[in-house]
């Protein structure tokens, strides 16, 4: 005679897995496990190697290019050694001030656009700056000439001594867009520019006298006197 589990009992029993089943799941939540410990182990392994390896390749850049430099430093030497011993004074325009290096400015200009058949219509100062141990004056200049004389003034100012710099250079025509010139005419065009030079800040120092000082007493003069 057989015992009959009742219907309830029999549907609440979970079915038996094999031994083959249970091996398998084992294993896949082994290698689960050992590849999270492989994970947490490496990731930070794999930071430091990269942020480190960052750090050497910026370090041997670095190295590169000191290396060079120091190859560079007896050519660089000696070439600041020869614009030491060359005269500097040639290069600045005239004048201790801001105003007698204005008038000198002025007056290389002027004799530059004059030598190269242009003619001047205004000269005037700008507001001169300091910087880096120099004095930079500078003027704004209106003037007259052709295309081929505007290129000799342009050449001629920026390749002679002293340095002469320009700047917002504007050129406008003054003939009629339909005007058809002659051969070998080139009309006159209104010309304005800034032209600026430097000249060296020379640095005084004055001797204060001390602010404790005092005057000697009369008695200590009377005792002077013979």
């Amino acid at each position: 005679m057989s015992a009959t589990l009742p219907t309830s009992q029999a549907g609440s029993l979970l079915p038996l897995r094999s031994p083959a089943a249970n091996r398998a799941a084992a294993l896949g939540l082994l290698l689960l496990a050992v590849a999270a410990v492989i994970a947490l182990l490496a990731l930070p392994a794999w930071w430091l190697f990269d942020r480190y390896d960052s750090a050497a390749s910026q370090l041997a850049r670095q190295l590169r290019s000191y290396t060079s430099l120091n190859q560079l430093r007896p050519n660089l030497m000696k070439a600041v050694e020869t614009l030491k011993a060359r005269d500097t004074k040639k290069f600045f325009v005239k004048g201790t001030t801001a105003a007698l290096a204005g008038a000198d400015l002025q007056d290389v200009a002027k004799a530059v656009i004059e030598a190269n058949n242009g003619r001047i219509l205004s000269s005037q100062l700008l507001p001169h700056k300091d910087d880096n141990g120099v004095r930079q004056v500078n003027a704004t200049i209106q003037m007259t000439a052709n295309i081929q004389n505007l290129r000799q003034i342009v050449y001629a100012m920026e390749s002679r001594e002293p340095y002469l710099f320009l700047d917002n250079l504007t050129v406008r025509s003054q003939v009629p867009s339909g005007f058809k010139p002659q051969a070998g005419f080139e009309p006159e065009m209104f010309i304005q520019f800034d032209v600026s030079a430097l000249i060296p800040l020379v640095q005084t120092t004055t001797t204060a006298a001390p602010v404790d000082a005092k005057p000697a007493s009369s008695k200590t003069a009377a005792k002077a006197k013979p």
